[in-house]
């Protein structure tokens, strides 16, 4: 049986009024009230009491309870986006090295565990627990840590620009020792030929004089207040003159890349200098997702300094925002609004924070006002799209994720796909921007208030150092000796006998590589007589043996002698330079570039042995080829 008609007509009547009512119901009630804040995150002071109860369990030697305390720590930082807790990982080991200086390794090795637990990226710790291990005779425990340690080298910008720094000084040392080195080295090897020159000169002075002679050429620059490095250097220029083919390729090279390592090293020491900036560390701790005190200590300072600074007190509130102070973040970000209102980021960010807190009209008023500012910034509607749905203007919300995905379709996918704990997408501070700020602080006199402060490097004034124009300096003055001489007679080494010889010793129509000698009796055919020979012979064992004697003697202080009295300077220049980057390695270290990181105490370990090891080898091997072999003619 049918209905009646009335009744259906009533039932269309009461749906479509229905339907209007949900279709104008967004415009018809009254303002939305602020709804329930989400669950405040974790707070930086949440893990901060973790880590007390850590250290009252780790003094009271209660594992358990350490463990439990330090599982609940990186939880609660997990929750706030914390990947390293590199301050509480350097506090760690410095308790391990107590526990062990009183004798508690139980305690030293918990401790050495947290830190390494607390940031893997450490390398002071991976290398300590390694140094414990092996100091407790687990060998096999430590050398499976090495692949660690090798990757914490590279894991962080600051270990990637430590280990770069460090290098560069290693090279840079390597390099002026091995070019002091080979300067002395072919100084030795061409002792005969200069002092027969020396002799000619003191000859034609009236005889006498060849040792003051020497002196005074030799020790010129000491007049002038230089010092032996500097000697070294005029010594060089001196020796270019008889250097020939490979010998003087490589003698030219060092000199030259001495000079241009003067300002490749004011570039890495100035670099070290920015990068300690409170903007660069803040910034690379957030982009790392860093817990270090000091970042946010060195912000709150430099707002001191730079309180018109927006940048500053943005990053101050992306640091409240993630320890879950909302108070404290709105209030940074209005600071930044204040000293910049062209910029969006704050107020994007701000926004969030509301969001966060529930109050989603107030973080709407936000995105829109960041709109006005940044109309092409995807994020900015996408946030308001999620910010309208929860406060149920669905059609507000279908417009915002439209305009989103017309300004970036793949970053909406991705935000979509791989949502945020937050949901809304914030506003990072990319490293260019810090680079870029800082270089504005350095050009202001009240940066030197701050770390980081530089001055702006200029190429004309680091070449124009002496540093630098030393070496090159005495390359010309060795071209320039060396072609004033090439026009006079230059004393050579006899290629029959090895005695040195010059065109005053020689008849004229002689070899031009021999002796006299060896020309009566090689040459000519001379019958000079059985005891001649054999007097030249002992005369030629005694020079190869003299030779001999002075590579091998040399060879203890440098090792590479053998192939640059052997005509081999490129491999020489080679050997001196793998052992004086390892000795470099050994002595220097990195100690001038890692400010952040305990003094080590256990005085080297494995830092120290490898590349002693290394230089002991090199060592070792040119000692035996200097004694195996001879360079004699």
């Amino acid at each position: 049986m049918a209905p009646p008609r009335g009744a259906g007509e009533r039932r269309a009547r009461l749906v479509g009024g229905f339907l209007l009512l949900a279709a104008l119901a967004p415009r018809l009630l009254p303002a939305q009230e602020p709804i329930s804040a989400l669950p405040a995150p974790m707070t930086r002071s949440l893990y901060r009491a973790h880590w007390f109860e850590f250290l009252n369990a780790h003094l009271e030697d209660d594992a358990r309870g350490a463990a439990a305390a330090l599982a609940a720590m990186r939880k609660s930082a997990r929750a706030v986006g914390v990947r390293r807790l590199s301050d509480f990982s350097r506090t760690a080991v410095h308790e391990g090295r107590k526990a062990e200086a009183l004798g508690k390794p139980e305690r030293a090795a918990r401790a050495y565990d947290a830190a390494v637990l607390l940031d893997d990226t450490n390398y002071d710790a991976i290398l300590s627990r390694i140094g414990f291990l092996t100091r407790r005779g687990a060998y096999s425990q430590a050398s499976r840590m090495i692949p660690d340690a090798a990757g914490a080298l590279v894991a962080t910008r600051e270990s990637r620009l430590t280990l770069g720094s460090s290098a560069a000084v290693w090279f840079s040392f390597a390099v002026a020792a091995s070019l002091l080195g080979l300067i002395l080295i072919l100084l030795l090897k061409h002792s005969s030929r200069i002092s027969h020159d020396l002799g000619e000169m003191s000859r034609r002075l009236g005889g006498g004089a060849a040792a003051p002679l020497a002196l005074v050429i030799g020790l010129l620059p000491l007049a002038f207040g230089l010092g032996p490095g500097w000697v070294l250097l005029y010594w060089g220029a001196l020796i270019f003159t008889y250097t020939v083919g490979s010998e003087r390729a490589m003698l030219a090279a060092a000199l030259i890349g001495l000079g241009l390592l003067v300002p490749a090293l004011s570039a890495v020491f100035r670099e070290n200098v920015v990068e300690r900036s409170p903007l660069w560390v803040a910034a690379v701790d957030l982009e790392e997702r860093r817990e270090d005190a000091s970042a946010e200590d060195g912000l709150r300072q430099a707002s001191g300094v730079f309180a018109e600074d927006p940048d500053v007190w943005f990053l101050l509130g992306m640091y409240a925002d993630r320890s879950g102070d909302s108070e404290r973040a709105i209030s940074a970000y209005d600071r930044a609004v204040q000293a910049d209102p062209r910029d969006y980021r704050p107020l994007l960010n701000r926004g969030n924070v509301h969001f966060q807190d529930g109050d989603y009209l107030q973080a709407i008023r936000d995105y829109d006002a960041a709109a006005e500012r940044a109309p092409k910034a995807a994020e900015i509607p996408y946030n308001l799209a999620l910010a309208r749905g929860e406060a149920y203007d669905f059609e507000g919300q279908s417009t915002a994720m439209t305009r989103a995905r017309a300004l970036s379709a793949a970053s909406v996918i991705s935000w979509t796909e791989r949502p945020t704990v937050a949901r809304v997408v914030s506003v990072g501070y990319p490293l260019s921007r810090a680079r870029q700020r800082i270089e504005q602080w350095n050009r202001q006199p009240k940066s030197r208030r701050l770390p980081g402060h530089a001055p702006p490097l200029r190429a004309a004034a680091l070449i124009l150092t002496p540093f630098a124009l030393g070496p090159w300096l005495a390359l010309l003055l060795g071209v320039a000796v060396a072609s004033w001489r090439s026009k006079r007679s230059v004393a050579i080494e006899c290629a029959r006998c090895g005695t040195a010889v010059c065109d005053s010793c020689r008849r004229y129509g002689d070899h031009p590589l021999y002796c006299s000698e060896c020309v009566r009796f090689h040459v000519r055919k001379e019958n000079v007589g059985i005891a001649a020979h054999v007097a030249q012979a002992g005369e030629i064992r005694a020079r190869v043996r003299s030779r001999d004697r002075l590579c091998r003697l040399l060879s203890v202080l440098l090792p590479g002698t053998h192939q640059v009295f052997s005509d081999r300077a490129f491999a020489g220049f080679l050997t001196l330079a793998v052992f004086f980057f390892c000795v470099g390695v050994a002595l220097i270290g990195g100690r001038y570039f890692d400010p952040r990181q305990l003094p080590s105490s256990a005085g080297g370990g494995p830092a120290l042995i490898v590349p002693l090891a290394v230089a002991v080898l090199v060592w070792a091997v040119s000692l035996s080829s200097a004694w195996r072999h001879s360079h004699g003619s």
